[in-house]
């Protein structure tokens, strides 16, 4: 019997394995994982766990293994190095695989942490020969022309005879002379050269017949004006191939070259890949890298099924406990109630930790390396090999005994069942002290009462919760549950006389030992729920205080992200502004006016406003917000529209953005300072109404026809232009004046790119020296 590959079977490993092929991402890391079987030694695998972290550190920083990029060139590589041509396919395969690992190179390159900086003397490619494979071919697979000049030639020669071959069968089909003589006219191919159907009676001294119909009526002829053609054609058509073998072997000789470095380059691929995949398989059930020590110790805490964790199913973890004290752990409780999957969560938390996988329990987990580790969870029966269920379980204690010894883990699942109980019980008692006796470390579970009133303090008993009449699969320790087994029976629809009956079947004693552990636990069962009780109530509070620091902590985040925001938008304001007003100062000395001298006035208000704005962001009246109404948001400084009230706070929409923003902080709507130093500039313009055009019909700037776009989105400017062209053509004015300024230029070139398609724009310009510059856009409608 091969108890140790059993193990693996009974322990799940082949759905772990599984699981874990599903997260490698490349072939040869998948190979790896169906593969994966414990690592031997400790030191292995604490090296194999120190570079899982290291992955798993790089991927929580956005920094994931770059695996995929590498192919599986692993055959055209090997055929190259038995000196095999390659294909082109198997060509520009390698130059994409190689490329790959060129990418996870650097990648590599470019840690600091050890043992993935090792990886970069394996995962290499020779630069050199990787582009020159990728430049060797075009995009759609053929040899490019530009790398090799003399393919390029032959290429040119067989279309240029090709076209000629083609033209003169077109003249020979366009000839009428040849009309009565032809069967159909059209060109066909025969024995590799191209010919016409011919009527047998005038297939000689055509050319040379290639062949006749089923029918015998038609001959396939190759007229004798093609014949030199299309030998030239064949020739060439040679010679191109030739050249084409000749290449595709000076590529396959360079492949073969690297084809040695190039396999280790993927085996180490695989080897990383598969190390990402154990990292991945960690992190989806939010395991952890236990400790790992040499004096026997398996101490899990809230651990969890593997299997069950990974499938995202609840589950109650467990803390699981063995040492050098407490070498065994007896497992009570009903039928159902999940002592066999305490029993495999302990057995592949030993499993996974030799296999280098973060395991599914929490943080100070501690689980030394096991070896062997053995468990006999099921039925052995089978007739063929003369095995009851008794003998089956007895064939595996015989080698449990056999293996017994410091660092060995067994694990027994109903140990000595299938005989006579009395005789079961004494049996498996005598069996687990010469376990502990050899310092194994033993789990087993069991229903029998005299296991569970073993007197060894080596001998630890737990049992699984059973409440409400139904386990809850929470283990609780120092404690014998019973089996439950009538209440089970019960529960599962047994008739209520059977169930009776059973009961007074049962002798006086163990009728009164089940009626006092139904009254243990019952009492176990109150003091348990309140404890939960009380847990939740704790834990609900801290999850709160917790959900309210986090809040606060964002919200105080929000407002200094919006903050700093503004200042930044300010500061780039202030920039477009002084830019203008450079421009503003030019056109003054340039063509001195009241009327430039007012725009320099205005745009220096302009400015000043926007400074206002952020000082007084914070000084507002009271004010009683109600939902849908528009508010002034001190904290920003702008205004927003009120979605939603909740106690002192409310949430606002400010342009696209949602805030949370305390009552105390919200205002009336008002005109902004930058709206009032607008108006400021307006009014300057009054004192000098003209017309919109001078005598000589040129176009002349005034306020009236001025839309000034400064500060604003492009959206919003948009929206603001088209009301300013369609008051312009109520007014019967033929031109405006949009002035955007210069700032980074975007809504300078958004909002022409909108004139061009805008009804009623004639067309447009920039303006003039003397009319501001750039800043400006001049509209004629």
């Amino acid at each position: 019997m091969d108890l140790a590959a059993r193990t693996l079977t009974t322990l799940d490993w082949d759905a772990v394995r599984s699981a874990l092929v599903e997260l490698a991402r490349t072939p040869m890391g998948a190979e790896r994982a169906r593969a994966m079987m414990p690592l031997a030694g400790r030191a292995q695998v604490l090296e194999a766990f120190a570079l899982v972290e290291e992955i798993t550190a790089a991927k929580l920083r956005g920094e994931a293994v770059p695996v995929d990029a590498v192919g599986d060139v692993r055959d055209a590589l090997g055929r190259a190095s038995r000196g095999m041509m390659l294909e082109s396919w198997a060509l520009i395969s390698v130059g994409r695989g190689l490329a790959g690992v060129l990418v996870l190179h650097d990648w590599l390159a470019g840690r600091t942490s050890a043992r993935l900086h090792a990886y970069t003397a394996i995962i290499d490619a020779n630069r050199p020969v990787v582009a020159r494979l990728q430049g060797a071919f075009d995009a759609d697979g053929t040899l490019a022309d530009r790398a090799w000049p003399q393919l390029a030639a032959l290429r040119q020669r067989v279309l240029s005879l090709r076209a000629r071959v083609h033209d003169t069968f077109a003249s020979l089909l366009a000839d009428e002379g040849w009309g009565d003589m032809l069967m159909e006219r059209f060109v066909t191919e025969r024995s590799g050269r191209l010919v016409v159907p011919v009527k047998m009676a005038h297939r000689r001294g055509l050319g040379i017949v290639h062949g006749t119909s089923a029918s015998g009526e038609t001959a396939f002829v190759e007229p004798g004006q093609t014949v030199e053609l299309q030998n030239d054609l064949r020739e060439a058509q040679d010679g191109l191939d030739q050249e084409t073998l000749r290449i595709l072997g000076e590529l396959s000789a360079l492949v073969s070259g690297v084809a040695g470095a190039g396999l280790a380059a993927l085996e180490a691929t695989g080897e990383l890949d598969a190390a990402a995949a154990r990292s991945e398989m960690g992190l989806r059930w939010e395991g952890t890298i236990p400790e790992i020590g040499v004096g026997g110790v398996i101490r899990v805490k809230k651990a969890r099924h593997p299997l069950l964790a990974l499938r995202g199913v609840p589950v109650v973890g467990n803390d699981l406990a063995l040492d050098s004290a407490q070498r065994c752990l007896v497992l009570t409780g009903p039928n159902a109630g999940g002592k066999t999957v305490a029993l495999k969560t302990i057995g592949l938390c030993a499993l996974l930790t030799r296999a280098a996988i973060p395991i599914p329990a929490g943080e100070g987990s501690r689980v030394d390396i096991f070896d062997p580790i053995l468990a006999d969870i099921g039925d052995l029966q089978s007739v063929s090999a003369d095995l009851s269920t008794f003998s089956g379980h007895l064939a595996v204690l015989r080698e449990a005994l056999a293996v017994a010894a410091p660092g060995a883990l067994l694990l027994v699942d109903e140990v000595a069942v299938g005989t006579d109980p009395a005789q079961g019980a004494a049996l498996a008692g005598a069996v687990v002290e010469a376990l502990v006796e050899r310092d194994a470390r033993v789990v087993i579970t069991t229903h029998y009462p005299e296991l569970k009133a073993l007197a060894d303090s080596r001998i630890a008993i737990a049992g699984m919760e059973f409440s409400e009449g139904k386990p809850t699969y929470r283990l609780v320790p120092n404690t014998a549950t019973g089996s439950q087994g009538l209440v089970i029976a019960q529960r599962m629809g047994l008739p209520a006389a059977v169930i009776e009956r059973a009961n007074t079947l049962l002798d006086a004693g163990a009728a009164k030992l089940a009626r006092l552990a139904e009254q243990l636990d019952a009492e176990r069962d109150v003091v348990a729920r309140t404890a939960r009780q009380l847990e939740a109530q704790d834990a609900g509070l801290h999850a709160r205080e917790a959900a309210l620091r986090a809040r606060e902590v964002k919200l105080e985040a929000q407002l200094a992200g919006e903050r700093a925001r503004m200042v930044e938008a300010t500061k780039l304001r202030l920039k477009a502004l002084e830019e203008e007003l450079r421009e503003l100062v030019k056109s003054v000395h340039q063509a001195p006016s009241l009327r430039a001298a007012n725009d320099a006035l205005a745009t220096l208000r302009l400015a000043r406003g926007e400074l206002d704005e952020g000082e007084a962001a914070d000084a507002i009246a009271a004010y009683k917000a109600e939902v849908g109404r528009r508010v002034w948001v001190a904290t920003v400084g702008q205004h927003g529209d009120v979605l939603s009230i909740q106690g002192d706070n409310a949430e606002v929409q400010v342009r696209a953005m949602k805030l949370r923003v305390p009552l105390a902080k919200l205002g009336a709507p008002h005109e902004s300072a930058k709206e009032r130093r607008r108006a400021e500039a307006v009014e300057a313009e009054k004192p000098t109404p003209r017309s919109t055009v001078d005598e000589s019909g040129a176009a002349v700037r005034l306020a009236s026809n001025t839309c000034d776009l400064r500060g604003m989105r492009l959206e919003e400017a948009e929206l603001e232009v088209e009301r300013f062209v369609a008051g312009l053509m109520g007014r019967g004015e033929r031109y405006g004046y949009l002035l955007h300024g210069h700032g980074t230029g975007a809504l300078k070139s958004g909002l022409r790119d909108r004139l061009r398609r805008l009804r009623g724009v004639r067309k447009f310009r920039a303006g003039d020296a003397g009319e501001g510059g750039d800043a400006f856009t001049v509209v004629e409608v």
